[in-house]
């Protein structure tokens, strides 16, 4: 379980168990006594040192695997009155503080409570009580906010501020992003209170504020009607009568050659360590650490206040605190297992989201297939993947994350958005201009992109790592040239980066541009080449925002689908550890200002893809899933297809049938022989 029942013997990459969150809290409290008032901004796992934790997998082949690892945790603490931040390390073998740092013009990741009393004050505060009154609400119950937090604004990281966008709900279940008003208000959270109300400007309309609209936009069933549901879907049951076919030892899983552990944090949520695989009698490593290390989610309206929305969900919210406690049968189907997350609150109180990650297995329709035509002959095998998700809610947005296993040794990453998008309210007489679009009478919902940034620490078949960059390209020679006589040559070139500024690029569908991460030590028999894994997605989309703006600044890894990075310990998060109102000066861009080697050495790529989301009134009143995604496929890694020891099935064994019943069942002969 993520949550770790005892501290006793914890594996090292083990999330912090209750006791040991309680532990860590009491600790810190009682070596700060002097200290005025603070909260808890963070307590987490302070991982083990990477060189002793490839020493403890056994990959290092130079350091014995050590008998124990100090068990730490990290925290941040924030002084409510005066805003300072410390960063405290407290070893957990040794009940004792490690270290304690003042964090200087930095501001922490916004706790669940901030957020809860930022919706409070709207709902008690005599100011928005009155802006609400001039719309007509009167009901302060019945007012919502979402607390987003504001970028870089007016003090910058001097004081803590968050913005409210605003909404109404008719009743405890409606929709509120049917019902947007119309102003922003700014909160300094250290000391809860507005500090400004932001009108939001109407254009060309002859209304100096819009109403508010009043129709109901729902889609929970009963909204719907249950006389309105469709009638014609039939139970799909999946089962797996002889169970499943992965094992798991706490965090450690196994399946199909396959072997990884999982961890779960306040932050990035799912992770994933030690990926490798089962290579005939070879266990060959792939991937030491990989997690969506950011996001940010820019909107297209460039006027105030809107230009500020651009959320860093993972560095500003958190995605392990957003995550869902995941239902069997709905968010997950058919044989299940789950993974408890323990994490923390703003007071330092150990809490539990039960059932945050769930593990299961998937048909995935065929992994290979052959007709022979001359003997009449197929040979179909079908394919399965494990399924590892959770599922995070952020404000309006939801979004299911998924990592896929395959048979064959690829690793995909898909992220389904849905939830619902953002929405402004319109005067009667207003339309949204080309940056949005108006998916009912006076609702507008911007439109937007979903980037997310991913961290990957490879380890394809040892540490030492290069990346190279794969473009295809037409002989340059014309037709009829005695080198292309029909016209038809192509030929892919690859380009082994050198340095981090070398180790820069973007996509480009006009070259089918795809990367490798590759180990020049090691050849693949076959081709005499370096062994790789090949890094390809079919979801990538430029930043819009131009150099300069304050979404590029702050999210400048965006502006690129891969960065490379020689491997630094601290170097974990894109948008940097303190993006809340960053700047963006200690994030992804600025690690690569300084030229460092890539070749050949222990390396980390980060890569970034995501979706343009130009809103269809489609997308209201819920959204329908939006998927993307990127993929680590072998590349000349194995001898041959690794698959190729993957029964076939059956229909006895799949208990497939005809849909319909005819003159020919399933037992009918066809003129050919077919293995499945």
């Amino acid at each position: 379980m993520l949550n770790c029942k005892s501290y006793h013997n914890p594996h090292p990459l083990d999330s912090l168990s209750t006791d040991e969150v309680s532990r860590t809290a009491s600790l810190v409290r009682n070596s700060q006594k002097e200290r005025e008032k603070f909260t808890f901004s963070t307590i987490t796992l302070h991982e083990p040192p990477k060189d002793i934790m490839m020493a403890y997998f056994g990959w290092s082949k130079t350091a014995i695997k050590p008998e124990a690892i100090e068990r730490e945790a990290l925290v941040v603490i924030m002084e409510l009155h005066s805003g300072n931040v410390y960063e405290i390390i407290v070893s957990l073998t040794r009940n004792k503080l490690k270290s304690c740092i003042h964090v200087d013009g930095v501001q922490p990741i916004v706790t669940l409570e901030e957020a809860d009393e930022v919706e409070k004050l709207m709902q008690n505060d005599p100011r928005i009580a009155a802006e609400c009154a001039e719309l007509g609400i009167t009901d302060m119950s019945k007012i919502c906010c979402d607390s987003w937090a504001i970028g870089k604004h007016m003090d910058g990281a001097k004081k803590r501020i968050m913005q409210g966008l605003m909404y109404y709900r008719l009743h405890e279940h409606d929709n509120r992003y049917a019902h947007p008003l119309d102003f922003v208000p700014i909160v300094d959270v250290n000391k809860m209170e507005i500090i400004e109300i932001e009108r939001i400007p109407t254009r060309n309309s002859k209304f100096r504020r819009p109403t508010i609209p009043m129709t109901p936009h729902n889609y929970y069933p009963e909204f719907v009607g249950e006389e309105n549901l469709r009638k014609d879907i039939k139970p799909l049951i999946i089962q797996q009568p002889e169970g499943v076919s992965f094992k798991v030892n706490g965090n450690e899983i196994d399946w199909q050659k396959w072997n990884l552990r999982i961890s779960f944090n306040y932050r990035e949520g799912l992770v994933l360590h030690n990926l490798n695989y089962q290579d005939r009698d070879e266990r060959r490593p792939l991937f030491y650490r990989v997690s969506l290390s950011e996001m940010v989610v820019p909107y297209a309206e460039p006027s105030s206040p809107h230009f500020r929305k651009h959320a860093f969900d993972v560095g500003e919210y958190g995605l392990g605190w957003s995550s869902n406690s995941l239902s069997l049968g709905c968010d997950c189907l058919g044989t299940i297992h789950y993974f408890d997350a323990t994490l923390s609150d703003a007071f330092g109180n150990p809490f539990v989201i039960p059932n945050a990650v769930c593990l299961h297995e998937e048909d995935h329709g065929i992994l290979f297939k052959h007709s022979e035509f001359d003997s009449g002959r197929a040979h179909t095998v079908r394919g399965r993947r494990l399924v590892i998700s959770h599922i995070v809610t952020i404000a309006n947005y939801d979004y299911a994350c998924y990592w896929h296993l395959y048979q064959d040794g690829t690793i995909n990453y898909e992220i389904k958005a849905t939830g619902i998008v953002n929405t402004h309210v319109l005067a009667e007489d207003e339309t949204p201009g080309p940056f949005g679009t108006m998916v009912a009478p006076q609702i507008n919902a911007q439109h937007h992109q979903h980037f997310f940034t991913m961290r990957i620490d490879p380890m394809v078949d040892g540490l030492n790592n290069s990346i190279a960059q794969v473009d295809v390209q037409a002989v340059k020679e014309p037709v009829g040239h005695p080198k292309n006589k029909f016209g038809n040559g192509f030929y892919p070139k690859t380009t082994v980066f050198k340095d981090n500024v070398d180790g820069q690029a973007s996509a480009n569908f006009d070259t089918a541009r795809f990367w490798k991460i590759i180990n020049p030590n090691k050849l693949n028999p076959r081709t005499q080449e370096p062994v790789s894994y090949k890094v390809v997605s079919h979801s990538t989309s430029p930043l819009f925002a131009k150099p300069g703006s304050i979404v590029h600044n702050r999210a400048g890894f965006a502006s690129k689908t891969i960065w490379v990075t020689p491997y630094e310990k601290d170097q974990m998060f894109a948008g940097g550890f303190y993006c809340n109102q960053a700047n963006g000066e200690d994030s992804l861009p600025s690690w690569t200002r300084e030229k460092k080697p890539i070749e050949n050495t222990d390396i980390v790529m980060w890569y970034t893809f995501g979706i343009t989301h130009l809103v269809r009134v489609e997308d209201f009143p819920v959204m329908p899933v939006e998927s993307c995604g990127f993929s680590m496929k072998p590349c000349n890694f194995f001898s041959c297809n690794p698959a190729l020891d993957v029964p076939s099935t059956t229909k006895a064994i799949n208990q497939s049938v005809p849909a319909f019943k005819s003159v020919c069942q399933g037992d009918c002969k066809d003129k050919t022989t077919h293995t499945a």
